[in-house]
């Protein structure tokens, strides 16, 4: 179990990570200030705090919110969103889209409720983030199966009896070895499926224009192993093109509609 001390510095060490990833999205967004910015996937509020302080007006969502929040995260599907078309000035995500199933719709819904001339800011896991956290995950398995009592449940179990705790473990341990860290079938898929062709791809035949695309600042995984350790090296390999996560902006494509 990890001390007091140690949740704080994974805390700290994620809001560090976040917070640069956010001040590279939000180099982009236009200078007016009051425009209208719909936050996909927002969990507790924390980047909409970020974004709100800047001078926008943030609308965020999220299938599930978390709390305590600090801005208002209402519970909404982007796949199914309550907003009138041509609603916001700007959409923005962090590290969501590859969670959702739906995804062609999603960006259909994307589409309908940005303005015509508004942007789409998505920040997306890269394929080396997919291999660099796949290998601290493959590395630590033998310390998770230890400590696992799933793993011990799933053993001791009567494979004949139609056990849901049974049934529950083995699709836990399906996750743990084939380790998917969206809603791709297994790592291997993903390593692919987050490369930065497969992205520009995926969005542009879901109605995008892409405008620009910007590295994020770090190299890291999704594992907090050496947090705040190798700063330089770590900005040294996002620059030199294998970044953790890439920013791509985007307009409407206007031939499409939707």
């Amino acid at each position: 179990m990890k001390s007091g001390m140690d949740k704080k510095n994974e805390v700290d060490w994620w809001k560090l990570i976040r917070n640069d990833e956010l001040a590279t999205a939000l180099d982009i967004f236009p200078n007016e200030k009051n425009l209208e910015v719909l936050e996909i996937g927002g969990r507790d509020g924390f980047q909409a705090e970020l974004i709100s302080k800047k001078g926008y007006k943030v609308t965020s969502i999220d299938i599930n919110p978390l709390s305590p929040q600090f801005h208002l995260v209402q519970k909404g599907d982007v796949t199914k969103l309550n907003f009138n078309e041509g609603s916001f000035d700007i959409i923005f995500s962090s590290n969501m889209i590859q969670e959702i199933e739906n995804i062609e719709d999603a960006f259909a819904e994307m589409n309908r409720v940005l303005k015509k001339d508004g942007l789409v800011i998505h920040i997306v896991p890269s394929g080396w983030w997919s291999l660099i956290t796949n290998f601290w995950h493959y590395c630590l398995i033998p310390k998770y199966l230890a400590r696992s009592n799933k793993f011990q449940q799933f053993f001791n179990s009567d494979v004949n009896k139609e056990n849901t705790n049974s049934e529950s473990s083995k699709k836990n341990l399906k996750r743990l070895f084939f380790h998917p860290l969206g809603v791709n079938t297994s790592f291997v898929h993903e390593i692919f499926h987050f490369s930065e062709i497969n992205w520009i791809k995926l969005f542009k035949q879901n109605g995008f224009q892409i405008v620009g695309k910007k590295n994020c600042p770090y190299f890291y995984s999704a594992y907090s192993v050496f947090r705040f350790k190798f700063l330089g090296l770590r900005k040294f390999f996002a620059n030199v093109g294998f970044p953790s996560c890439y920013c791509f902006i985007m307009k409407r494509d206007t031939d499409i509609s939707f």
